[in-house]
């Protein structure tokens, strides 16, 4: 029983490094509660799906000329247009990793009641 328990939580921790890399959470928590030494290694190993932000993703159309500048320039190089800046994607939408704490706690909840129906009602 106390395998059980110590099998889910550490299948837990696979489950929160793949959903950082944007990985399915239910999946890889499945597969660390029943092979976690090998799902560790994998998570670790596995590429991330979040796309970095490089430097043409910081890129907007000037508006008078329809070049690319940056996002953050107040005037056009190419046609010396005054433009608004924008703010870059980065500080809008922050680094992109959440915890989705409601699956997290209904993890923990069905681990509970688990547990308790374990314990209880004397399935052995």
């Amino acid at each position: 029983m106390t395998l059980l328990i110590l099998a889910a939580f550490l299948g837990l921790i696979t489950a929160l490094i793949a959903q950082s890399k944007g990985r399915s959470f239910g999946a890889w928590w499945l597969y660390g509660f029943l092979l976690f030494i090998v799902a560790i290694v994998h998570v670790l190993l596995v590429p991330s799906l979040r796309t970095a932000t490089s430097k043409s993703h910081e890129l907007r159309d000037c508006p008078y000329c329809a070049e690319p500048i940056k996002l953050q320039a107040s005037k056009c190089k190419h046609c010396g247009s005054e433009v608004v800046p924008l703010p870059s994607k980065a500080e809008t939408h922050g680094d992109g990793t959440k915890i989705a704490w409601n699956r997290v706690a209904v993890l923990a909840l069905s681990v509970g009641i688990t547990f308790i129906i374990i314990r209880f009602f004397g399935v052995k």
